[in-house]
């Protein structure tokens, strides 16, 4: 799963990574929570566009936010089948940008466990396979998305079962494509990042309340 995560490059940064047309203005946060409203990018009439969005998807038909349960994850071995899903995969993809994402290990001393920070070995942000819908609940319009996961690599084994799929930059254009493609080939791209270019450490506790939002929460700390 994915739960939590950063963003903290330069508007500048991304407009020129994501070759994108606009960008909202963002500000950098390093404890990305479920309900916030995170950055995503997707395929407008004149190029890549960024925009945000709530995170945690509500299906189109929604009425009643507080009946569904926080859809926050969608997973690649169900996202082309499972209802709740399926029309967003199919027409509405987006790639949602992170600077790194946390993931928690279970330790076996003790009952608490131990955060861990991962990112790109060469800087650069992480691009998320992302699905997202647009409702009317209460007669207020609401754009939202969902990170798909995948299964681990092998850097991320030791620490959590479960990975976002992070998609190389020759997938863009085609996981950004409006109309409906194949999904044989759209699930190609839902597998594990490769490991050697991806780095963890350990970092602070401090990144479970999300009220912590200091560029300390991605600093390693000692296992």
């Amino acid at each position: 799963m994915c739960g939590r995560f950063a963003l903290a490059y330069p508007r500048s940064s991304l407009i020129d990574w994501y070759d994108a047309a606009s960008m909202p203005e963002i500000e950098p946060r390093y404890n990305i929570a479920p309900t916030a409203n995170i950055l995503v990018i997707r395929a407008g009439s004149t190029g890549r566009a960024g925009s945000m969005m709530r995170w945690g998807l509500i299906p189109r038909w929604a009425k009643d936010i507080k009946k569904l349960p926080l859809l926050i994850n969608a997973r690649a071995e169900t996202v082309a089948t499972k209802p709740i899903f399926k029309t967003a995969f199919h027409r509405q993809r987006c790639i949602i940008p992170a600077s790194g994402f946390y993931e928690w290990k279970p330790l076996k001393e003790r009952q608490n466990k131990q955060p861990f920070y991962v990112s790109a070995k060469d800087g650069h942000p992480l691009s998320f396979a992302g699905i997202w819908e647009t409702a009317t609940v209460n007669e207020t319009i609401i754009d939202s998305c969902a990170i798909i996961t995948t299964e681990c690599n092998d850097l991320m084994r030791p620490i959590h079962e479960r990975m976002p799929v992070i998609l190389p930059i020759e997938a863009w254009d085609t996981w950004l494509t409006a109309s409906q493609l194949p999904d044989d080939m759209l699930l190609s791209f839902l597998k594990p990042f490769a490991s050697e270019q991806l780095q963890a450490w350990g970092v602070s506790p401090a990144v479970g309340r999300t009220s912590n939002q200091d560029a300390g929460l991605i600093r390693p700390v000692n296992k």
